[in-house]
């Protein structure tokens, strides 16, 4: 194979240019995933998983009330014995208890408890200094403008995932519970019965 000039690089360099509209998903994507690995190394001293973060982060929102393990599992885009597990190991740490909800005994409340609010408080402390170093060089202005652009990003998604009927989804993107025209969902995995 002939080798490629200068020119002709340059040239399969603009052809391979990312549209604008690709590109800020992947830094999107980039930041969030960048981000989390920030605060997993933070957090390791404190002896906090990111999983463990991310129920605390939600907790937090809803610290005076606390919240049923069935909603944390769905605001954590989990399944329910995950987060069970994952309350198992918070519990055992101190950080959380879970109280039997009023009027349906089955259904378990998670509470933040004075161990929890406390290293809630390092947490977000460390939260605190490690958005000093992301932020670093941008102005207010900045930050602000770019809060802006992404909870109306969010916003936009959240509709177009609940009201998908209203929203126009560009071609061969479909709403997940719609199989596209003309095909048939995929048949159900068949699975095998265990020896029991």
């Amino acid at each position: 194979m002939a080798p490629v000039s200068k020119d002709e690089r340059k040239a399969m360099s603009l052809n391979n240019k990312v549209p604008q509209e690709v590109r800020i998903g992947f830094l999107v994507h980039d930041v969030s995933r960048m981000r989390r690995t920030l605060f997993d190394q933070a957090m390791k001293p404190l002896g906090i998983t990111r999983s463990q973060w991310w129920v605390f982060s939600q907790l937090s929102r809803h610290a005076r009330s606390g919240m049923l393990q069935t909603e944390l599992a769905r605001d954590l885009d989990v399944g329910k014995v995950t987060v069970g597990g994952l309350i198992d190991r918070l519990e055992v740490a101190g950080y959380v208890i879970r109280v039997p909800e009023k009027g349906d005994r089955r259904a378990k409340r998670v509470m933040i408890t004075d161990r929890g609010h406390e290293i809630l408080k390092e947490m977000v402390a460390v939260g605190h200094r490690l958005n000093e170093i992301i932020l670093a060089g941008l102005t207010e202005a900045q930050v602000a403008a770019t809060e802006a652009t992404l909870e109306t990003m969010k916003e936009n998604i959240r509709a177009a995932i609940i009201d998908k009927d209203d929203v126009e989804l560009p071609v061969g993107v479909f709403a997940p519970d719609e199989a596209p025209a003309g095909l048939e969902p995929a048949p159900p995995r068949k699975t095998r019965a265990r020896a029991g």
